[in-house]
């Protein structure tokens, strides 16, 4: 989950590395190094911290050279330390190698490299790369790279400079590489926002492959071969103030502040490839949505909606456990869910279902992501990017493509559905109202989240609401959050309410049993927030929410809840795009 940014041409490497890195911090904050290349020697600044917090200490832009390499951790492998920081050097500080990812055989090919009489200086599996690259090195760089990586298992991301050569090198498998080709250079780097600034022209790597990047110059190659291969490029739509803050306090507040218009825009987009998944869900026996974290809780929810709205069974099943759990075969269909397409558990199970003769599909953001290519038709959600670490608008924008699909099933099936259809127009509106009311939103959350316990409730659809919310209050409070099934709740947790454990309740109008469980909590003295559609009586802190059919409940309950968990974690005064010890992409194992 670290983030890597490489720049080789004529501008000076180190500004454009550090804007570079500070759009890549989601990826990884608990420190920071950059390197560059000058007069045939390497110049290199290290530091423990945010981005921001270790330039003001060393100041990065002071290091010279046109060409370089910056990486901002996220600890897999040795403590957070500065000697754990990226770059990592060999003996001679010929080399220098930046990672994303795990190298599973590290600890066999240490203890070979220090009897031949490599000094490590570091605890990281990492700094294992540059001593095999320092082994292998005649004066051809990407030879000794390709030699290097047969030595190595697991998944990796690596960046690597020699400083007596005017080239960077980079290497990928399971772990995501992009170049992005500009007029005044090339650059390297774990994700495309950190040089859209500058170009949009980018090229993904896949695995398996090497590319020697020069001054606006590249060479793809296969690393076990070393044929060369020939590859488009692409251009990205992004805009660069789609990565800027415009105003907000918060990258997270801006983008729950989008979601009228990026649930619009998911709602409209795609039909054809929309209808032609619909197609194959409707003909397949076995379906299968393959998600983890927030785009799981979006799978739970589609098995709710497909089995109401289309009377069609599928199973949504956390990727992490899928080779455990999926039973595969020719008539299986796996629907990945994935934002930034490069999720390591969802990938490695999307690739099991392929290999066991399952057909693949994906819901993804990132075009041209990993999940898009592998996949055999992708719906992109056109949520554009986002920064905060917390999913809100991808997440809404997740569901409306799912919520698409199950009608559209449902309409095969010669079922009636132009009452949800009427709802889902009425989406972005009804989002925009709560949105509104946000400083409502505020003043409850302030005064009444004064607590270290939470219970979310709901029921049916809500359950997972419940997740979800519980999981948003969590990541960026820092507070004890569960959610769970109204009805679960006599069956044991109803014994921790106490005047240290509050109840958020997800009430969908004239849901009478969410509203007999909240009789049960006030029974014992509990403290009730209510989120509820069109409100209620019943309780007297409410957050109001457009009445919306209980099908589509979940999306205004959803954005309320993201507003709830900003607020709290800005009361408490947490970094809330960057919340401790989470990355925005999980790309290792």
């Amino acid at each position: 989950m670290c983030g890597i940014v490489g720049y080789i041409g004529n501008r000076k490497a180190s500004e454009l590395l550090l804007s570079g890195i500070k759009r890549l911090e989601y990826r990884g904050y608990d420190s920071i190094g950059m390197a560059t290349i000058y007069d045939d020697r390497f110049f290199c600044k290290k530091g423990v911290g945010k981005v921001d917090e270790v330039n003001q200490n060393v100041k990065f832009t002071e290091l010279p050279g046109t060409a370089g390499m910056v990486h901002c951790r996220w600890a897999t492998h040795g403590g957070v330390t500065e000697a754990n920081a990226h770059p990592h050097f060999d003996c001679k500080n010929n080399i220098a190698v930046v990672h994303n990812g795990i190298i599973s055989n590290y600890l066999e090919l240490k203890r070979n490299l220090q009897a031949r009489g490599h000094i490590f200086r570091s605890e990281t599996d990492t700094e294992v790369f540059a001593h095999l690259v320092e082994e292998n090195y005649n004066g051809n760089l990407e030879n000794a790279v390709m030699t290097a990586l047969k030595s190595v298992k697991g998944t990796y991301a690596f960046l690597v400079a020699s400083k007596n050569e005017n080239k960077l090198v980079c290497a990928r498998k399971e772990s995501p590489v992009v170049l992005g080709i500009g007029e005044n250079g090339t650059f390297v780097s774990s994700d495309i926002s950190s040089f859209l600034e500058f170009t949009n022209r980018a090229i993904p790597l896949d695995d398996g492959e090497v590319c020697v990047v020069g001054n606006n110059s590249h060479k793809i190659l296969d690393s076990k071969t070393g044929a060369e291969k020939l590859k488009n490029e692409m251009l990205i739509d992004w805009k660069p103030e789609s990565i800027d803050k415009s105003g907000y306090d918060h990258f997270m507040l801006k983008e729950i502040c989008e979601q009228p218009t990026t649930i619009r825009i998911a709602k409209g987009i795609h039909s054809e490839e929309v209808k032609r998944l619909a197609r194959m869900i409707d003909d397949h026996d076995t379906v299968y949505l393959i998600a983890t974290g927030s785009s799981m809780h979006a799978a739970m929810i589609a098995e709710y909606w497909f089995a109401e709205i289309a009377h069609k069974r599928v199973q949504a099943i956390d990727s992490s456990e899928f080779s455990q759990k999926g039973i595969i075969n020719g008539s299986t269909l796996a629907i990945a869910i994935t934002q930034s397409g490069e999720t390591y558990d969802t990938l490695t199970a999307a690739r099991f279902a392929k290999k066991n003769g399952a057909r693949l599909a994906s819901i993804v953001n990132v075009a041209n992501s990993t999940a898009t290519r592998e996949s055999g038709i992708t719906i992109m959600q056109g949520s554009g990017f986002e920064s905060a670490v917390c999913s809100t608008k991808t997440f809404t924008s997740q569901l409306i493509i799912i919520l698409r699909l199950a009608i559209e099933v449902a309409k095969l099936k010669g079922k009636d559905v132009s009452m949800l259809e009427n709802e889902v127009e009425k989406l972005p509106s009804v989002v925009k109202e709560i949105i509104d009311n946000k400083e409502k939103i505020k003043k409850i959350a302030e005064e009444n989240f004064s607590v270290k316990n939470y219970l979310y409730i709901g029921r049916g659809l809500n359950v997972v609401t419940a997740l979800e919310g519980a999981l948003k209050l969590k990541e960026i409070s820092y507070l004890h959050a569960e959610g769970m099934s109204a009805g679960f709740l006599k069956h044991g947790t109803i014994s921790l309410i106490d005047d240290n454990m509050y109840t958020v309740a997800f009430i969908p109008k004239d849901d009478r049993k969410v509203l007999s469980n909240i009789e049960e909590i006030k029974a014992r003295g509990g403290k009730i927030i209510a989120i509820a559609a069109g409100g209620t009586t019943h309780v007297n802190t409410v957050i109001d929410v457009p009445a919306v059919d209980d099908l589509v409940s979940p999306i205004p309950f959803t954005v309320a809840s993201q507003l709830i968990a900003y607020y709290v974690a800005k009361k408490l005064g947490n970094d809330i795009d960057r919340p401790r010890a989470l990355a925005k992409s999980v790309t290792v194992e």
